[in-house]
């Protein structure tokens, strides 16, 4: 049984990673590869990554999907009856689906912990490089350019790394106060100094003309005088981070699922947004649950291999259905009632709730609910 069982899980495995990454890729990365912002050449190395970033999600759906695709098999072909009256008690026979439980845990935690967050922050710094390498192709000609917060954009074509006929709106509140036109358009990428902490994209603007409304009241336009002015040259400074969310900028602004667990345990002690020195002592309490929410979050995706497949044990024998899909639709069923109960615990803000405690109910409800079940099914 335990390679029957390991060569399920496995199979199980690679199905979701392949589903999960193939939604990542086609909400992600292809439109940028079409639009040539990545080359084909980095595309192999970002599914790889994202493979990585997704495991802790698809490692539970696998050791589930494998243990009920395996027992229902065994329970409708009468296998497991024939083992019982053999004279093997229930433990007995499912003790390899235990060992492979195990395995996986081992297995999740150490992704978990290091691999998957090193994979995301290499994945993001990868899309970070193709804009620090070849900003302009952030604008696709023809298409209005919205990804710029407080600014539309739009080219009529693209030489090289010139943008020619551009056209840029600043909005305010919904409304269009400055509109520049110019013949072309050169972005670039600036660094973070010491005194612009952020990352920054530069647009240069040749033979700009461009027209203000009144920054007060822009929405109304009656008796209102537009200003012109032609220049030469008009840089537009827009910071990086305001463009990404600091989805792909480095340092403290990171994400916490972004760290590995040793980083995460150096900054429960120094601090990640704050400077635990000097800031309130309830703002730092609150940081360092969050903290600690993450780590446990990474420790409790690891031993949900195990708490899901105590749960589909019982019910792989019960269901006694060979029907591939139908044994995948259940554990989609579980694991999607376990995830639920994993997000609502992660929405609670409060650290005197202590939500990075709360965060494993989800476990101990389904390695109660298991437990219980299992029992049951060996007495029968």
């Amino acid at each position: 049984m335990f390679f029957q069982l390991a060569a399920a899980v496995g199979g199980s495995l690679l199905l979701f990673i392949f589903v999960l990454v193939t939604g990542n890729v086609f909400k992600s990365v292809l439109g940028e590869l079409s639009n040539g912002r990545i080359s084909l050449s980095m595309l192999g190395e970002i599914c790889f990554l994202i493979s990585m970033s997704v495991v802790p999600y698809a490692m539970p759906l696998g050791m589930l999907t494998g243990v009920l695709l395996v027992l229902g098999k065994m329970s409708s072909s009468n296998e497991i009856l024939a083992m019982k009256a053999a004279g093997q008690n229930l433990w007995r026979i499912v003790s390899p689906i235990f060992l492979v439980a195990l395995i996986g845990v081992v297995f999740s935690g150490y992704i978990n912990c290091f691999w998957a967050p090193q994979a995301t922050s290499k994945y993001k710094t990868m899309v970070k490089s193709t804009f620090r390498d070849n900003p302009t192709n952030l604008i696709v000609p023809r298409e209005v350019f919205t990804r710029f917060p407080g600014f539309k954009i739009y080219a009529e074509s693209r030489e090289g790394d010139r943008l020619k006929n551009f056209w840029i709106w600043e909005i305010k509140d919904g409304v269009p106060v400055r509109f520049t036109h110019a013949a072309e358009a050169v972005i670039r990428y600036v660094e973070a100094t010491a005194e612009d902490e952020e990352d920054a994209l530069s647009i240069v603007l040749k033979n700009a003309v461009v027209e203000e409304r009144d920054g007060k009241n822009p929405a109304d336009v009656s008796g209102t005088q537009f200003r012109y002015s032609s220049v030469a040259e008009a840089p537009i400074k827009i910071s990086l981070g305001k463009i990404f969310s600091h989805d792909i900028v480095s340092g403290p602004r990171r994400k916490l699922r972004w760290y590995t667990l040793p980083e995460l345990m150096d900054l429960r002690r120094t601090g990640w947004k704050l400077d635990y020195k000097t800031a309130p002592a309830d703002e730092v309490r609150k940081e360092q649950v969050a903290i600690q929410l993450q780590i446990q979050n990474y420790l409790t995706s690891a031993v949900a291999c195990f708490s899901l497949t105590l749960l589909a044990i019982p019910l792989g024998i019960r269901i006694s259905r060979s029907e591939t899909f139908v044994n995948i639709g259940i554990a989609l069923a579980l694991a999607l009632t376990f995830y639920l109960l994993t997000t609502f615990v992660s929405w609670i803000e409060d650290p005197d709730l202590r939500p990075d405690i709360l965060v494993w109910t989800p476990n101990f409800i389904f390695q109660i609910a298991g437990f219980i079940l299992l029992r049951r099914a060996a007495k029968n």
